[in-house]
């Protein structure tokens, strides 16, 4: 009897995971707070997915505009991330990826005589997530822990701040 448990729910998984297989695009907000941030920022984007016997790979792009220091830092990007994950069950997966990071720093108040800079940064994301399969519409949530490594003018003497973060992502995908 346990063997045959054991087989359904094989089974189970098995045909869950060959049903999910696919391409679906779709737009994705993403909450975030970085530690040195002033305050919460939404991050919009967008997101395409891959899915094959499990396996699941996604490439994103967002814009991210946060303000630093009372709002004297002003720090705009474009975040591109390739995210590979794997499923746990048919609707729960890990993942993590890689990130790409064009990001415009622009400074005011006492720090105004330091010029703007531009700087193309890799960083790193490990989260875990969800997908709502509804028909032809695959709702999901994901959260994401970002390590990055913002360039900031050196002269400014802001080497501590930091530009890691959480992303708490929700999106609707939809199936092509």
């Amino acid at each position: 009897m346990k063997k045959l448990s054991g087989i359904i729910v094989l089974l189970f998984i098995l045909t869950a995971s060959i049903e999910a297989q696919g391409l679906a695009i779709g737009p994705q907000v993403g909450f975030i707070k970085s530690k040195s941030a002033d305050k919460n920022t939404v991050m919009p984007g967008a997101a395409l997915r891959v899915s094959l016997l499990g396996l699941t790979g996604e490439a994103s792009v967002y814009y991210k505009s946060e303000e630093l220091e009372g709002g004297k830092i002003k720090a705009t990007s474009y975040p591109v991330m390739l995210t590979a994950m794997i499923s746990l069950l048919p609707i729960v997966h890990l993942e993590a990826g890689i990130g790409y990071y064009t990001t415009k720093v622009e400074y005011s108040g006492a720090y105004s005589g330091f010029p703007s800079n531009t700087s193309k940064d890799t960083g790193y994301h490990l989260g875990a997530g969800v997908e709502l399969p509804l028909g032809s519409l695959v709702l999901t949530g994901d959260i994401r822990y970002i390590f990055l490594s913002m360039n900031l003018n050196s002269n400014t003497n802001l080497s501590s701040v930091s530009s890691d973060y959480y992303a708490i992502m929700v999106g609707a995908l939809f199936k092509l």
